[in-house]
């Protein structure tokens, strides 16, 4: 096999390998940053922004809480003491499933000309005396809810423990994922060398089985149509030969390209070639897309069933044909007749059938003998198969009797086409002295119905032609 037509076998170069292990590190590189940059830039700060707002949410309906204790006038000591039982019933809220406390400090402080509070009440705090420096500060004013004028400020410090946990729970989950990530892309790095290998390996085991395979194999460049490599028995099979440019090709291949390859839904099509001598051969032809170092190719196979197909000629002529006359038997007439009956009810046209049956057949058998009886036979189906128009159908119905299948004709038709068949029977000239040979038919028109009642309607034209006389059309 020239060498221009074989699969590249060159093993991946070092350069490319090691292209290779820079593109799997900067994948690991740049997952890392994405990572990190993802934290940095987004989810840290989406936390903190999702914390304060639910603080700054409970601040504000803490202050509501507050606000309504001035709803009704109490005296300065009992509006203390309810400040003060308030701002301990905030400090004892907690987070549901961690215990931990949502605000850590609660600052009031009011306005003197507001309110009737002593100098002592104006400022309450309740709660740790410092906060940490990641805690929310949320300052909520209060307005009296009758007079609607401010008298005060409330200042929350809110607990932030859990978000602290929660940031580094998530910070850890993260480290853990970078590295699985870092560790699947070395996995994945030593996976693709891996492949690389055994695609190698592939790729020999189908080279070396597209040369040992007994039947045409060729792999054919998806884009241009070329053929890019054949075994032997596709060279011999198809004749191919390298044109001036180095290209194998052959007027069988061009042919075979010009009817249409099988598609790749297909999958495989029986197909006729002719080779360059003019004989026909028929193959199965099969297609299927592969890809071959990165490039599209339709691997092509043939399998010769020239032999089959003959075969199958025979016994599709055996099953339809009558051995002696060589003319249709009659299953093949009851398929055809069935056929053109339903063309009939669709379509409308006419259809009429002849039977016929030749006069004192068994008299000719008994005088001059079975021999004779069988050349009578075969002229009586040659005079037939000459004398019928090509769309029409005939046939030997049984022993001495031939029916005719006559499409789009009408009875009148239909006689006289009986007729001339009639008379070129009686004018036969036999090697027999004494033989005369004549024949006798019965003419129907299909008009609606089963077979049965056609082929009755002219049975019983043909009986009547045979008590006429015999050698006569009836229809």
């Amino acid at each position: 096999m020239p060498s221009e037509h074989r699969f590249s076998e060159d093993r991946p170069s070092f350069i490319f390998e090691r292209n290779l292990a820079a593109i799997f590190a900067l994948l690991g590189l740049l997952l890392t940053g994405l990572i990190t940059g993802y934290w940095l830039f987004v989810l840290e700060p989406s936390l903190h922004a999702d914390a304060e707002s639910r603080a700054r949410a409970l601040a504000q309906a803490q202050a509501r809480s507050l606000e309504s204790l001035f709803a009704i006038d109490l005296p300065p000591e009992r509006l203390s003491t309810a400040l003060d039982t308030r701002l301990d019933g905030i400090l004892l809220l907690k987070e549901q499933g961690t215990d931990t406390p949502l605000t850590d400090r609660v600052v009031l402080e009011f306005d003197p000309h507001a309110t009737h509070l002593t100098t002592e009440q104006l400022r309450l705090a309740r709660g740790e005396a410092t906060c940490p420096d990641s805690c929310f500060v949320t300052e909520e004013p209060l307005y009296h809810p009758r007079k609607h004028l401010l008298i005060g400020i409330a200042t929350f410090y809110a607990n932030t423990e859990s978000l602290r946990a929660l940031i580094s729970d998530v910070r850890i989950k993260l480290f853990w994922t970078g590295c699985a990530v870092l560790l699947l892309i070395g996995m994945g790095w030593l996976s693709a060398g891996w492949l690389l290998r055994r695609l190698r390996e592939s790729e020999t085991n189908l080279r070396s089985l597209l040369d040992v395979a007994p039947f045409p194999m060729l792999l054919v460049d998806q884009s241009k149509t070329l053929i890019v490599r054949a075994n032997l028995a596709a060279i011999r099979y198809l004749d191919l030969r390298k044109d001036a440019s180095g290209q194998l090709g052959s007027e069988t291949w061009k042919r075979l390209e010009e009817d249409g390859l099988p598609s790749e839904d297909e999958g495989q099509r029986e197909m006729q070639m002719r080779d360059q001598a003019g004989q026909s051969h028929w193959a199965v032809v099969s297609v299927i897309q592969i890809s071959l170092s990165g490039t599209r190719h339709r691997l092509v196979s043939l399998v010769d069933i020239s032999e089959l197909k003959t075969i199958q000629q025979r016994l599709h002529q055996a099953a339809n044909t009558d051995a002696l006359t060589q003319s249709y038997n009659r299953r093949y007439l009851f398929d055809q007749l069935h056929q053109e009956m339903s063309r009939c009810d669709r379509e409308g046209h006419s259809l009429s059938v002849v039977l016929f049956d030749l006069d004192e057949f068994k008299s000719i058998n008994d005088t001059f003998g079975h021999a004779v009886g069988d050349t009578v036979l075969v002229r009586a189906a040659e005079v037939l198969r000459r004398c019928v128009r090509t769309m029409d159908i005939c046939g030997r119905y049984g022993g001495e009797e031939f029916l005719v299948l006559l499409p789009s004709a009408t009875a009148k038709a239909a006689l006289e086409i009986a007729e001339r068949i009639r008379n070129e029977i009686s004018d036969l000239d036999w090697s027999c002295p004494g033989l005369q040979v004549t024949i006798s038919g019965g003419v129907a028109e299909y008009s609606g119905g089963t077979i049965d009642t056609l082929l009755e309607a002219a049975d019983r034209n043909l009986y009547r032609a045979k008590e006429a006389g015999r050698n006569r059309i009836i229809g």
